[in-house]
């Protein structure tokens, strides 16, 4: 048994109970709430070491960036302005395993006229 921060102490049978309140089966036929936002991109990885990640939503995107995780390098890494629905990121991977191990993160911000309306990451693997 593990002491929590409240004094008491909590079992596996108590994490195992507060796991399964959690879980729910989902209607198919549910739509998220109105607060879910779909993320707005699509990877296309037709030509490795190429690929390119294309905003399909409606929104413009400001302050895109990039990160690469794995045995390589990537090209570009820099931030971008912004991404335009249709526009997109065209990015290298460089390095003998960076194809098979890359994981990339795209990070953004949604516009709405001057205001930001949030700062979102996704990450993808080739």
């Amino acid at each position: 048994m593990r002491p929590l921060h409240s004094g008491g102490t909590r079992t596996a049978s108590d994490a195992a109970r507060t796991v399964l309140a959690m879980l729910r089966l989902i209607d198919p036929d549910e739509h998220p709430p109105d607060a879910a936002y779909r993320i707005p991109w699509w990877v296309d990885r037709s030509d490795p070491p190429w690929c390119r990640v294309v905003n399909v939503g409606p929104d413009m995107l400001s302050h895109v960036s990039t990160q690469f995780f794995g045995e390589g390098w990537m090209e570009p890494a820099i931030p971008r302005a912004s991404v335009a629905p249709g526009e997109s990121l065209r990015i290298a991977l460089w390095g003998p395993h960076a194809v098979d191990s890359a994981r990339i993160t795209v990070h953004w911000r949604v516009r709405s006229g001057e205001e930001s309306e949030g700062e979102y990451a996704w990450t993808f693997v080739m």
